[in-house]
């Protein structure tokens, strides 16, 4: 968690800090998972979609941004999320979860995906995705605890946001 360390320590809380610190975060996972991809997604305000703030993509070294993914099109997606406050897919595109995210998957050739949301203030405000392109992955207890404690520390920082928002 080096670069999202290195991130946090400069940060202050404005909203100028935070694209920085997502990026950070997306390096780590793919540095300290060995995955194709590290990536942040925000849901919009009543929780029908989630959009892509930073998405670090190790095969090419590129960092993208502006995919928007919504519920009406991959519902049970969304249902496992909101229920399980994660998913855990080896095999992206037969798990019940994750198997209507198809275009997406085919797209950008993930095979397998461990995602967990990132609660603010008491609501899901992001979703934390590691994935594995080219072949699949079993995800560990020790994969699934990692993105969990990446989770918590974003959560963190945009929870100081919120605050500095306020003052």
């Amino acid at each position: 968690m080096r670069h999202v360390r290195a991130a946090l320590a400069v940060f202050r809380g404005r909203a100028e800090d935070l694209p920085p610190v997502f990026e950070a975060a997306c390096r780590d996972i793919v540095d300290d998972l060995g995955v194709s991809s590290g990536s942040v997604w925000f849901f919009d305000d009543d929780g029908t979609a989630i959009e892509c703030a930073a998405l670090y993509d190790a095969r090419d070294a590129r960092v993208l941004r502006g995919v928007r993914l919504r519920a009406a099109d991959s519902e049970a997606y969304f249902v496992a999320l909101r229920e399980e406050g994660r998913v855990v897919a080896d095999d992206a595109l037969t798990h019940p979860a994750t198997s209507c995210l198809r275009p997406y998957l085919l797209q950008r050739d993930v095979r397998s995906l461990l995602d967990h949301v990132v609660s603010a203030h008491d609501r899901n405000v992001a979703v934390m995705c590691c994935e594995q392109g080219g072949r699949m992955r079993q995800w560990s207890d020790a994969d699934a605890l990692y993105l969990q404690q990446m989770s918590i520390l974003l959560g963190v920082a945009f929870d100081l946001h919120c605050e500095m928002r306020r003052q």
